[in-house]
Formats: structure tokens, C-alpha cells, sequence
């Protein structure tokens, strides 16, 4: 089975993201060469930081790249580790029948939502290890777009990719698509139903979340040399080499 394999992002500035990711995300330190790699699992998707002669990075609610997703089995559990660490995190809360989540930013600007497996008061029990590190999955890659036909034929006759899940948030707006290549069966055989959403957070593997705005907007799309997101990586397995999507080859996607 195919699995995203890197999550890149280029970046003005190391300081910070080896503390930050190592010591409170609890995860492993896969660096090589000059740029840093840290990820749950050595087969696991990876997110990597490339350093480049840009400006500082900033988010914005209209930017194609929205944010990294870390799914865990006891988001209380982690929150109060990170709180205890100083580390500033958003109140978890129950977003309708999506999940149950915060969010937090890096040193350098990233976006970073952990995400429970079950809804509120559904968490699992957390067995020994690094409090977030012990539980944790880089599950999601998160894009916002505004053509979901057009995204649909890049990603499903393209890449051959498999839509898993369709969550539509017209209060908000939106409708969220998770794709990725798994041929495991769903639980319920309805893209949109809610039965399939916790089941979804529990996914050992990394998810494309495409968040796909009902009304037209503008979306900033960053070039190469600016800072952020710069694509994902993908390969059949361990041993084959990976395939590298930059953001000249996501463009369609906008």
C-alpha cells in the first residue's frame, strides 16, 4: 500500500523545532544531511523542515496550506502534559460531530491539531512512554481548496488515491474530504456517515485533508521560495523509492 511518506515544510530558522518537537511532542529525531525530519515511527510519515534564506513564517485563514494533524487516544492526557510544559494550547473542545480537538503552533508559526480518536469523553486509556509521543500518529496533511471535481480527478484517477471520508460543515461553510490509499473496509459504507469518523482518527497512517470552501474565495498559494508548506512525499513501502509532489505539482488543486 502506498503511504505519505514526508511532510515538508521550508523554514527562515531551526530554533526551537528539535525542543519542541522531540521533548513535547515526543517524537523520534530522523534527521540526515542538512535539513531536520522527526516523526512517530521510522516507516511512518515524517515531517521535514528544509532551511532557506526566507522571511518568517506566518498562517493565514486563506492560505492553501492549513495545518499539520496529530491524532491521539487521550487529547486531555496530552493537553495537560503540554500545559504543564508551557507550552500555550487551545481549551479541547468537541467541534460538532467531527471530533474532538485543540490546536497549538511551533516555534516557527506551523499549525498543529491533535485530535482524539473518539469524540469527548470516549478517550482510551494511555500506556507508558512520552505522554503525547506514547499515543500519538502524524495522521493529517491539511489543504484548503475551492474546486473539489477538480481536486477529486488529481487525487483519485491521478494518484489513485481513495476517498475515505466526506464531512460537509455547511454552518461553516465547508465540506472536509480525507483521501489516502487504504483498501481497508469502512465501517459503514456511507462517505458521509458519522459511524465512520472515529474510526477514521484511528488510522495508523497518514491522511490527505482537503477543506474545501462552499464559496468562492481567494486562496494564497506560496511559491517555492517562501516559507511553509512545500509538499508531501509518497512510496509503496519501505524499500521503493519515493515518489516527491512539490507545490508546483499540488497547484490544480487551488
Amino acid at each position: 500500500m502506498k503511504t505519505i511518506t514526508r511532510h515538508r515544510l521550508k523554514t527562515h530558522s531551526y530554533e526551537g523545532l528539535s525542543e519542541f518537537y522531540e521533548s513535547n511532542l515526543g517524537m523520534a529525531n530522523f534527521s540526515t544531511g542538512n535539513s531536520l525530519s522527526f516523526g512517530y515511527e521510522a516507516t511512518g510519515c515524517h515531517l521535514q523542515f528544509e532551511k532557506a534564506s526566507c522571511v518568517s513564517y506566518v498562517s493565514s485563514a486563506t492560505d492553501f496550506y492549513w495545518k499539520t494533524g496529530i491524532t491521539v487516544r487521550n487529547l486531555d492526557h496530552a493537553v495537560d502534559f503540554l500545559n504543564k510544559k508551557g507550552i500555550a494550547v487551545s481549551e479541547p473542545f468537541q467541534f460538532m460531530d467531527i471530533g474532538y480537538l485543540a490546536h497549538l503552533q511551533d516555534p516557527q508559526g506551523h499549525i498543529i491539531e491533535l485530535l482524539q480518536h473518539g469524540f469527548e469523553g470516549r478517550e482510551q486509556e494511555v500506556s507508558g512512554g512520552h505522554p503525547i509521543g506514547g499515543q500519538a500518529t502524524l495522521a493529517h496533511i491539511t489543504l484548503r481548496v475551492t474546486d473539489i471535481d477538480r481536486c477529486d480527478a488529481f487525487l483519485s484517477e491521478q494518484l489513485q488515491m481513495r476517498l475515505m471520508s466526506i464531512q460537509p460543515v455547511p454552518s461553516r461553510g465547508f465540506t472536509l474530504y480525507f483521501y489516502c490509499w487504504s483498501d481497508e473496509k469502512l465501517p459503514h459504507m456511507d462517505l458521509e456517515a458519522v459511524e465512520n469518523r472515529e474510526w477514521l482518527w484511528a488510522r495508523p497512517y497518514t491522511l490527505l485533508e482537503l477543506q474545501h470552501f462552499h464559496d468562492p474565495v481567494t486562496l494564497g498559494f506560496r511559491l517555492e521560495q517562501n516559507p511553509g508548506f512545500q509538499g508531501f512525499s509518497y512510496s509503496e513501502d519501505s524499500n521503493s523509492i519515493p515518489v516527491k509532489l512539490n507545490l508546483l505539482d499540488l497547484e490544480s488543486l487551488v
